[in-house]
């Protein structure tokens, strides 16, 4: 009787410690993404934005802030409209641009053109309009 006893503890056990290991498998395949939506610039603050890191080149007249950005420090996107599209003296640069491992709804979905231009930290971006688009492909881990 004592051995039929180990024998169901050590089945329980193993049933216990297979689920685990399916629940940390399937959590690898998962996306880590999070995502953020700020009505303007004001509320686009370096405490609210610690997550993905503090776009700098965010101007003032930014308003409708998305932000989709990966938990374990894998990049971001970003858009907002703006007339004045950048704070001055940021992302003068011409560069090519970042393919971001993150999608949504709202990014571009015949893809990005070729030429961007550089922003602090990291960031590319494009404008269409005065809709702006910006991507970086490392992000603060949280």
């Amino acid at each position: 009787m004592h051995r039929v006893r180990l024998v169901g503890l050590a089945l329980s056990v193993s049933a216990v410690a297979a689920s685990l290991t399916g629940c940390s498998v399937i959590a690898a395949f998962t996306p880590h993404v999070d995502s953020a939506i700020y009505a303007d610039a004001k509320e686009f603050t370096a405490t609210a934005t610690s997550a993905f890191g503090s776009p700098a080149f965010v101007p003032d007249d930014a308003t409708i802030i998305r932000v989709d950005y990966d938990t374990q420090g894998k990049g971001a996107i970003l858009t907002y409209t703006s007339k004045t599209h950048f704070k001055a003296g940021t992302c003068t640069k011409a560069t090519k641009m970042q393919k971001p491992d993150i999608q949504d709804s709202w990014w571009p979905v015949n893809g990005i053109p070729d030429q961007g231009v550089s922003c602090p930290a990291g960031w590319t971006a494009f404008a269409a309009g005065d809709q702006i688009y910006a991507s970086t492909l490392t992000s603060p881990r949280r």
